[in-house]
């Protein structure tokens, strides 16, 4: 967040983007497009509050994001999911209309934790 309290976004609703971070390597390099705004949410494996997630799409055919249910102790594999904004690289230009997407967003409350 910046010093005027708004979050800077390194995607926006429509981005084209590839996942750069995770916790598990096949998901580096995925692209995905951003479909929904989450709001901000606790992270697995993130120390320091809520973050901003989107929903996205996976885009190739035959990829999936790899999430780790620890609850369940399951690995689910899947084509829409949850990914953090800092995972992403934004691969096609900003609007900046959608900069502060997620400022009137209440963070959720803790849901089951995936890592992803």
């Amino acid at each position: 967040m910046s010093r005027n309290g708004h979050i800077h976004l390194r995607c926006e609703l429509g981005s084209i983007a590839m996942i750069t971070d995770s916790k598990f390597s096949i998901n580096k390099g995925i692209i995905v497009k951003v479909i929904e705004p989450m709001g901000l949410m606790h992270w697995p494996d993130i120390d320091w509050g809520v973050i901003p997630v989107w929903r996205v799409k996976v885009l190739a055919q035959g990829h999936a994001i790899c999430y780790h249910l620890p609850k369940k102790g399951e690995l689910r594999h899947e084509r829409v999911g949850l990914v953090p904004d800092r995972f992403l690289r934004c691969l096609t230009p900003l609007s900046g209309q959608l900069r502060f997407e997620f400022e009137d967003y209440e963070p959720e409350p803790d849901l089951e934790p995936m890592a992803l």
